[in-house]
């Protein structure tokens, strides 16, 4: 039982560390980093669909969706639907 708590206070500072960013880049790369650490490889799967993600990091979708094509227009990123790489 206090392993699951434990876990779950670890998932919700993580996820309070990505919402303290001020834009949706930072917010963004925010989650992305930390997601290619726990996969320990620069390609990687999110289980998000764009919704999903821009709920969790608490932006607008449109929003979200434009700063990632800016992202990978300046070759920060590359992705295809939820498959990432960080460049």
């Amino acid at each position: 039982m206090l392993l699951l708590i434990a876990k779950k206070n670890i998932q919700l500072t993580t996820k309070i560390d990505h919402l303290s960013k001020k834009t949706t880049r930072e917010k963004i790369l925010s989650y992305l980093s930390s997601e290619a650490l726990k996969n320990n490889s620069n390609s990687f799967t999110i289980p998000f669909n764009r919704q999903e993600l821009a709920d969790f990091l608490s932006v607008e979708r449109s929003a979200m969706s434009a700063e990632l094509s800016r992202m990978q227009k300046d070759k920060l990123i590359t992705y295809h639907k939820n498959n990432f790489t960080l460049l």
